[in-house]
């Protein structure tokens, strides 16, 4: 327990003086190196050099740069007003179709703030006039947002599998059903919202059946099936064996630049700004991972998640309550640091905890990312909090005031989850 105290002692220590989390992680581990001379200094740069070198996380800039195209290529706004069209008449129908819109972004991007952007922009116009206030919008798009690296493909799970040694794939499949909920639970909150405070938020339903043909229906659903037939391709290609994770992730880069041309919106220049963006967050993530990978390295060498297992599970005797207290942690976590660093830091302490007390590893890396993920929509560093704010151009507070009801609805949705594991394991037990 020395060991663990003092690595992630001096770990913490920087992290409280606002030192950047992927500098803490590395000079923390490069200091007890020095202090325990476990390993000579030169495993720093073979580490980091193996924590990168990896054909999976090649899909993180393949689906990043999807991501990005996509907001210029006129996939996201055809599938937005397929959405407009087919869910509008409902209670609260804008709102809705900004979910729904959000969830099948996720399942193309993997990203929360990109999703949050693509959508936003285009959805922000329709739901003003349709009464909800810049601080409601972006508090729904904040939520929202985080179903990105929920729904596969997931840039949290692809981290999360390369830390753990978990298959990407079997992840992406039990991360479906979970995805689906979460949004289904958000569309829920977003009705009841609705219904509350008795305004309406939809247009006449006369209004909308004289507007919206079924002639105009139809032809807003086949300009957005290139979009919607894209979750096919990325799920339908991994679980057939046709395409690895990080070649799907090839693949859907040149099916948006393809329909990008096919649509004539996109500009060379709009490539150009999108490469830069995607090197920009890849070089953050992998970075990151670096680091993490020395971290992981000693934690597995000084066999520090055995020392913290064989000491915590005694007094916990019951899985159940193991995840109670795994996602309290995560949540608390979430709010202050981002999701990515978390995993890599956090994921080699808790897992092996779980895997002993007899959880299934799917089920468990499912649950832990799902949980880390809703930090993006969480006062006060959430991601996608912030990024709402700027497509809004709304105050910080207001969006706060907001996100709450989505976020009580997230947590019980997790709580869920995490004690029913058939939700989870359903998909990957059947294929």
């Amino acid at each position: 327990m020395t060991q663990a105290a003092l690595l992630l002692g001096i770990m913490a220590l920087l992290l409280g003086f606002g030192v950047p989390v992927a500098f803490s992680i590395g000079l923390s581990s490069m200091f007890f190196l020095l202090v325990t001379e476990l390993k000579p200094m030169v495993i720093v740069a073979q580490s980091s050099v193996n924590g990168v070198d990896s054909f999976t996380m090649l899909a993180i800039p393949m689906f990043t740069l999807a991501g990005y195209l996509m907001e210029s290529s006129g996939m996201s706004k055809r599938l937005v007003n397929c959405m407009e069209k087919l869910l509008g008449g409902f209670v609260g129908g804008v709102g809705t179709v900004t979910i729904v819109c959000c969830a099948i972004f996720a399942a193309l991007t993997g990203s929360g703030p990109a999703t949050v952007t693509a959508i936003g922009c285009i959805m922000l116009p329709a739901m003003l006039n349709s009464g909800y206030t810049r601080g409601e919008t972006g508090a729904m798009l904040s939520a929202a947002g985080a179903l990105g690296p929920i729904i596969p493909p997931s840039i949290c799970m692809i981290v999360y599998g390369s830390t753990m040694s978990v298959a990407v794939p079997d992840l992406f499949l039990a991360a479906v059903t979970p995805g689906i909920l979460l949004a289904l639970a958000m569309v829920i909150t977003n009705m009841v919202l609705s219904k509350r405070k008795t305004r309406k938020l939809t247009s006449d339903p006369e209004k909308t059946k004289e507007h919206y043909t079924r002639t105009e229906i139809l032809q807003a659903v086949v300009q957005a099936l290139p979009t919607l037939f894209l979750p096919v391709i990325i799920l339908g290609g991994i679980y057939s064996g046709i395409f690895t994770p990080t070649e799907v992730a090839v693949v859907a880069v040149f099916y948006t630049i393809f329909w990008g041309m096919v649509y004539r919106e996109m500009q060379f220049g709009d490539v150009i700004l999108s490469l830069k963006r995607t090197v920009s967050t890849t070089g953050m993530v992998m970075f990151i991972m670096a680091m993490a990978a020395i971290f992981t390295f000693l934690l597995n060498t000084a066999r520090i998640p055995v020392v913290i297992a064989r000491s915590i599970v005694p007094y916990l005797n019951n899985p159940y309550v193991f995840m109670v207290l795994m996602i309290i942690l995560l949540l608390i976590a979430g709010c202050i640091m981002e999701v990515l660093s978390l995993v890599v830091i956090l994921a080699p302490i808790l897992v092996p905890i779980g895997l002993q007390l007899g959880l299934d590893p799917i089920h468990l890396g499912v649950t832990f990312c799902i949980t880390l993920v809703i930090g993006l929509a969480t006062p006060p560093f959430g991601m996608n909090l912030f990024t709402a704010c700027a497509v809004c151009d709304t105050p910080f507070v207001e969006i706060v005031k907001g996100v709450w009801p989505y976020l009580i609805a997230m947590v019980i949705t997790i709580l869920l989850i995490a004690f029913v594991p058939q939700l989870s394991l359903f998909l990957p037990g059947i294929l």
